[in-house]
């Protein structure tokens, strides 16, 4: 294998995740995805020893849980984003066809929240609206999965599948299974803080405050399913 060919590989799956997928969506598809896992390690509760066949099974179950609702998520994400276009379209169109009415200029300023126009102040906006009513009606418009949508799909299952190896990898270097367990929680624990550090980051909040509250909150829940059996 060329030298340095890891690293590039590496920067092309990360490049590839951050072009097709949201830091919103990233971010929640990573607090999944390590929930999951740590569901997963319920299998070897009650002192189960790490055998090579529990350690197998352990990794096979985990991988395909987090592949199984990677999959599940990113679809319905693609599809959920298509039916929200194929409605822009819809709100777009009615607009087109009475610009007068109050209602529907108001559903074309809503479909724009949430999108890099919402930066804009109200003339600007109000501007873009009248941008979209002038535009020509689109009629007969069929909406199927494109490259780019598919796109989303195996970014968001590929987030599941490579946050599998982290959370198990203490069941494979630690003989004593509950050290093993305790060290997996604990790196799940500073994930999904890790997770709610950056979201406070980006909402202007306090981040480190957030990811305390997080920390608190996961270790409770997870210590408290993984106690009943989980």
């Amino acid at each position: 294998m060329p030298k340095g060919w890891n690293g590039h590989l590496n920067f092309r799956i990360i490049a590839f995740i951050k072009n097709n997928l949201p830091l919103g969506n990233r971010l929640s598809e990573f607090f999944y995805g390590v929930m999951m896992v740590v569901v997963i390690t319920g299998l070897i509760n009650n002192g189960l020893p790490p055998t090579t066949s529990t350690l197998r099974l352990l990794l096979v179950a985990g991988l395909t849980v987090n592949l199984i609702w990677g999959t599940i998520d990113g679809v319905t994400s693609m599809y959920g984003g298509l039916v929200n276009r194929a409605d822009y379209y819809r709100i777009a169109n009615a607009f087109r066809e009475d610009r007068a009415c109050p209602e529907k200029r108001e559903d074309v300023r809503r479909s724009l929240q949430g999108t890099i126009v919402e930066n804009l102040d109200v003339e600007a906006q109000s501007a873009v609206i009248e941008m979209i009513g002038d535009g020509e009606p689109v009629t007969g418009q069929k909406f199927p999965a494109s490259r780019m949508d598919w796109n989303v799909a195996i970014a968001t299952i590929i987030i599941d599948f490579v946050l599998v190896f982290p959370v198990l990898l203490p069941y494979f270097i630690i003989d004593n299974v509950r050290w093993a367990v305790c060290v997996s929680h604990m790196i799940a624990i500073i994930l999904l803080a890790g997770v709610a550090i950056v979201w406070a980051k980006n909402l202007g909040l306090n981040s480190i405050k957030a990811g305390i509250i997080i920390a608190l909150i996961s270790f409770v829940a997870i210590y408290s399913t993984y106690q009943i059996g989980w």
